[in-house]
């Protein structure tokens, strides 16, 4: 780990309505980075939310200069999250996060140790803490990657991935995802340039606060609602059409 104390990270966090989470997954970021990067920076993108979420951060930025907010008032989805974070990060090594504390930023020492070996190194879920209808959207994704694309990962779409910068450059985001299917975009993106993704297994916890309302307005773990399987097969159809057009 000393040999990383030199190199430089951006973390950011995509946060939809999280005034519970939020304060308390920021302070463990910084505590965490300022005893191990020299120079780092911590982006909050949040998209949509109506609750007290970005009045949390601004006032969290009074005292750690690192913080960074990105809004809008408009929700784009996960993806839209995702690819603002992504494309306003500047350092060497960009991680990210979700901000519902149910990732362990301390097992972000399990990820950094394999960065001069591996270009991508994303987490997997040990046991995953969600509920049924969690998982079995988790399943129906990874075998449609896998399918579709011929993605062999466990956990395409686990919210704690650790890249090295030069990855993300070489991206041409699709500016119309609004769901997971980024991910696989990236993956595929990479590989073709030839670089190259390791899995670790990390902890994952229940939600333990906070309202659980997705980017879509609708309760979390209770049911897939329709709209969200339609933007799935529509973002599907457009990366595969992406694809076979630079093949």
């Amino acid at each position: 780990m000393n040999e990383l104390i030199n190199k430089n990270i951006s973390v950011f966090l995509p946060a939809y309505n999280e005034e519970e989470n939020i304060k308390a997954t920021v302070l463990a970021v910084n505590n965490y980075l300022k005893t191990r990067f020299k120079d780092y920076e911590i982006l909050v993108v949040s998209e949509g939310s109506i609750d007290r979420t970005n009045e949390i951060v601004a006032d969290l930025q009074k005292d750690i200069k690192e913080i960074k907010l990105f809004t809008k008032k408009k929700c784009f989805g996960y993806a839209g999250a995702l690819r603002t974070g992504f494309l306003n990060s500047t350092k060497e090594l960009i991680f990210y996060t979700d901000a519902d504390q149910q990732f362990d930023i301390n097992d972000l020492d399990k990820l950094l140790p394999w960065i001069g070996q591996y270009d991508i190194i994303t987490g997997f879920k040990i046991k995953r803490q969600d509920a049924v209808t969690r998982k079995f959207t988790s399943w129906v994704y990874n075998t449609t990657m896998r399918i579709v694309f011929g993605l062999k990962l466990r956990d395409i779409n686990c919210a704690f991935k650790l890249y090295k910068r030069e990855v993300i450059e070489k991206i041409n985001f699709l500016s119309n995802l609004t769901e997971g299917v980024i991910n696989a975009e990236v993956y595929l993106t990479a590989l073709k340039n030839g670089y190259i993704i390791r899995e670790i297994g990390i902890n994952h916890f229940p939600r333990k606060t906070g309202l659980p309302v997705s980017q879509l307005g609708t309760r979390r773990f209770v049911f897939v609602k329709p709209i969200i399987i339609y933007r799935f097969f529509k973002d599907t159809v457009r990366l595969w059409i992406k694809e076979h057009k630079t093949r």
